[in-house]
């Protein structure tokens, strides 16, 4: 695998390691990245926490800072000594992570030399359910995207994903407890770090955005109508087309939640209108998310000014998030603010 050119590649790993976070499940991870060498506007080792889909720290080599995001803060007086304990810990990640970098290179090279560059991605992540309190803990450390390593809590024990990493996998599993808190995240600081954020992240809230489009028919596909709703935070959102009350007859098909460049999130469902007679504006785009309380968003295609006509909202659309009047094509032109959230 080739390696990155830019800074702007690092940012869109980092951005597709977004977390999936499910009603009931929080979820914490730490994204790390390890460069050969320091470029413009890249620090040679990086570090972000995330907790529920939304950054609250970033922690990079050229600054030696663990900097909050977000507003993030743990609200009270042991605040300074909070960050300088993290700080603290990023300082000791940063020297043991480096050494473990260029050992895992030279396993590397020594089993299939190469002569490009190797970039190392640590990808720490931990589940907690609310319904039972099971903690689930897994670590990944891939070079330039390849697995190489992976250790889970429930076995308590790494393994060697790539062949050349096997004495690597050894000597972590010799070393037991003593590297424990640096190469991966132990159970005990997963619950640590979700009691101190957790709390912080539920408060934080955006109203999502809908936009409606209707497709005319092409030679290879039905007419269809898509909704795309976008700014929306947390991540959880149910999106669906009805029809006279009911869910809409017909396949309707979703582009998945995608992140956007802020902490918010993007959906797009459409449904085909290929039964006779049922015409777009008889359909309604129904979007149902916790920002919105019990009301959803009913947003309806104006179908008696043509294709491609801007969204109208039906009066029990909720007030503080009515639908934006974007043409079909066209995106917004600022995103929604996480409600109490700063930079």
């Amino acid at each position: 695998m080739a390696p990155w050119p830019n800074p702007a590649l690092v940012s869109f790993w980092l951005l597709s390691l977004c977390s999936i976070t499910l009603a009931g499940v929080h979820h914490i991870s730490y994204l790390q990245l390890i460069s050969p060498q320091v470029a413009s506007g890249l620090p040679k080792r990086l570090q972000v926490m995330r907790v529920n889909d939304l950054v609250l720290s970033v922690y990079d080599s050229n600054t030696r800072r663990q900097a909050p995001r977000n507003g993030y803060s743990p609200g009270n007086q042991e605040s300074q000594q909070f960050w300088n304990a993290r700080r603290a810990g990023c300082l000791a990640w940063d020297f043991w992570v480096e050494t473990e970098y260029q050992g895992l290179v030279r396993e590397m090279n020594a089993s299939a030399p190469k002569a490009e560059p190797y970039y190392m991605q640590v990808l720490k992540t931990c589940e907690l359910d609310d319904a039972t309190g099971a903690v689930r803990a897994v670590t990944r450390y891939s070079l330039n995207g390849e697995d190489m390593l992976q250790h889970q809590t429930d076995q308590n024990r790494w393994f060697s994903v790539h062949p050349a990493a096997w004495r690597v996998a050894e000597r972590w599993n010799r070393e037991g407890e003593t590297s424990a808190v640096l190469n991966h995240l132990p159970l005990q600081q997963c619950r640590f770090w979700m009691e101190r954020s957790v709390p912080f992240t539920t408060q934080k809230t955006a109203q999502p955005s809908v936009h409606v489009a209707f497709v005319p028919r092409t030679q290879d596909r039905q007419q269809r109508l898509v909704c795309h709703v976008t700014g929306f935070y947390p991540r959880d959102i149910e999106v669906t087309w009805e029809r006279g009350g009911q869910v809409a007859l017909g396949e309707q098909l979703t582009s998945g939640i995608r992140p956007n460049g802020d902490p918010t999130f993007q959906i797009q469902v459409s449904i085909e209108l290929g039964q006779e007679g049922v015409g777009p504006a008889e359909h309604v785009c129904v979007v149902r998310h916790s920002s919105l309380g019990d009301t959803p968003l009913r947003v309806t295609w104006g179908a008696q000014k043509g294709p491609y006509h801007p969204a109208q909202t039906q009066p029990e659309t909720v007030d503080s998030a009515p639908a934006t009047t974007k043409p079909a094509g066209a995106s917004s032109s600022t995103a929604p603010s996480l409600t109490h959230a700063t930079e």
